[in-house]
């Protein structure tokens, strides 16, 4: 049986579809997977050893440029879409635009959430099959129960990301740990101070520090980390999502904030923390036991506002929401031991 899957962003949904691919690989291994996915994201969902073939799509620069350029693109797209039969699609993102993206395909049966279940309800007059999958449940537990529903079998307990052997030959430093400083919203930043205080005690405490940039603004900001605490490093230059995964492997444990990268990290099982204010982690969250998703005690009664400025700064500030303020740094080193124990530095 051959099956295309649609779920094209972002890169945390890319991470939380690989346990239901996993699911499915081990109760119908007869299951042949190609999945559509965003053109940035091709890379990582080409880790997936169940996937036999990516399709990278470029919608969102097609859906900004509105041109006839654009529309060229999208027709040979869809057609070399359509010159492969399926034997069914799955939609597993539920919007209006991934539903319009399944109906591309060839093939007579498409399956997805029903009306109830769909982040967007509309998606679902585009399927022929259709499935009640809780809203209340993490994104992760979503995917896995949708597949399972589609094939008919039960998600075992244990999850399982399914990518790890793609960076097996990567040893661990059990004295490395990794800053993830950046993310798509000012009001998901934590403090630089806090980074300053975060980065001075860690290797205080004998470990190294590498901090993960992918912009000019976070690079300003590692470096302003790094002239406070010199014995912190960044890379020189933009790394390619598949180096960073292996330094998070090699890492003993990274801290993040609400972002792709931080996700990255929970789906390689290294253990990880995420600090959160202005979202909430509750159905996006870091998930397993080698992770925490860490918001400040107790907790502010605008959390979580889901918005990217803070109400209680003035218009276009890039200053640090109380939200995210509150999160002490004092903190995040106690939860993070908790994560690495019994990890010991090797310089200790």
């Amino acid at each position: 049986m051959k099956i295309l899957l649609v779920k094209m962003s972002s890169m945390g949904d890319i991470f939380h579809t690989f346990p239901a691919i996993t699911d499915l690989r081990k109760h119908r291994p007869d299951v042949i997977i190609d999945w559509v996915v965003e053109e940035s994201f091709a890379e990582i969902a080409a880790w997936h050893p169940a996937i036999r073939r990516v399709i990278p799509i470029r919608l969102r620069q097609w859906v900004k440029k509105r041109d006839k350029a654009a529309w060229q693109e999208f027709k040979t797209w869809r057609k070399d879409v359509r010159a492969e039969q399926y034997d069914l699609v799955v939609d597993a993102q539920g919007l209006l635009k991934s539903a319009l993206v399944a109906r591309c395909a060839n093939s007579k049966v498409r399956a997805g959430y029903d009306r109830n279940s769909a982040r967007e309800p509309v998606s679902n007059i585009f399927y022929k099959r259709t499935f009640a999958v809780s809203k209340e449940q993490h994104a992760v537990e979503r995917s896995r129960r949708l597949l399972a529903s589609v094939f008919d079998y039960q998600p075992d307990a244990a999850i399982n990301f399914g990518i790890n052997q793609n960076f097996a030959h990567i040893a661990k430093n059990p004295a490395k740990l990794i800053f993830i400083i950046g993310t798509s919203w000012v009001t998901k930043l934590w403090a630089t101070a806090h980074w300053i205080e975060l980065a001075n005690t860690v290797t205080a405490a004998g470990f190294a520090v590498e901090i993960i940039w992918g912009s000019d603004s976070e690079r300003a900001i590692a470096d302003e980390i790094i002239s406070a605490c010199p014995a912190a490093t960044r890379p020189d230059g933009r790394l390619s999502i598949t180096t960073i995964a292996g330094m998070l492997v090699e890492a003993a444990g990274v801290i993040g904030l609400d972002t792709g990268f931080s996700h990255l990290a929970g789906a390689l099982e290294t253990p990880t923390l995420a600090l959160y204010g202005a979202t909430s982690p509750t159905k996006v969250g870091l998930i397993g036991e080698h992770t925490s998703n860490v918001l400040m005690q107790p907790v502010l009664d605008c959390m979580p506002c889901h918005k990217r400025s803070c109400r209680f700064l003035p218009e276009n500030s890039t200053d640090t929401p109380p939200c995210m303020t509150g999160i002490a740094a004092t903190r995040v080193w106690q939860l993070l031991q908790q994560k690495l124990a019994p990890v010991v530095p090797a310089c200790l």
